[in-house]
């Protein structure tokens, strides 16, 4: 019989390497298509099979890789409908957190969302790669959204998001990259001063 502390350990294997697939997936290493191998990623990270193919079921239910018959796992592909689909889904989302947002937001809030776009932008002195603007860009949304309170909103928002980076997108130009940073900051500007609306419109807003 297997103990509680062996079913434990087997989940903590499982999230261990769930967790190191889809950051690898988010970082670019693994492209959409790419064939995960079982055996490759248990010897990489030193455990049995049994917590890599938990995982890789813990990713394709979460939209992130495929499972084919008699070929083995990939990660998935998302064309360009799709992506406009759950582009206009993490929208909604968006601004549903920030009416929300707009009417509890407190201190403490105001001060960890400026310090994220202040890393936003830090982050504009990179001209030769789009990827770190757009990772923080990404990492201030998501606290803007989960500040909201609302985690069955946030658990939503980070799987339609999770999905959405597996499309093709084109890198920032810097001019766009500074128009995104100055309409980020006007969302919280707008958060900060309880105008909800405000707030919701300029994250309708598109780059």
């Amino acid at each position: 019989m297997t103990t509680p502390l062996a079913l434990l350990r087997q989940h903590s294997l499982t999230d261990l390497v769930r967790d190191e697939i889809e950051r690898c997936i988010a970082a670019g290493q693994l492209e959409p298509g790419a064939k995960l191998v079982e055996a490759d990623w248990a010897a990489r990270l030193q455990v049995s099979r049994g917590p890599v193919r938990e995982a890789f079921r813990a990713l394709e239910q979460a939209g992130l890789v495929r499972n084919e018959k008699h070929r083995g796992v990939f990660v998935r592909r998302v064309s360009g409908a799709e992506a406009g689909e759950l582009a206009a889904l993490c929208t909604v989302l968006e601004e549903a957190a920030c009416r929300t947002l707009a009417a509890r937001i407190d201190a403490a809030q105001v001060a960890d969302l400026r310090a994220r776009l202040d890393h936003m932008r830090d982050t504009l002195a990179h001209t030769d790669a789009d990827t770190p603007y757009t990772q923080a860009r990404e990492a201030f949304r998501d606290a803007l959204v989960a500040a909201a309170g609302n985690d069955k909103l946030h658990e939503a928002y980070r799987r339609a998001v999770r999905e959405w980076r597996l499309s093709p997108r084109d890198a920032l130009t810097d001019a766009a990259r500074e128009r995104s940073y100055a309409r980020h900051r006007a969302i919280l500007n707008a958060l900060a001063s309880r105008d909800a609306e405000e707030a919701a419109a300029l994250m309708r807003a598109q780059d």
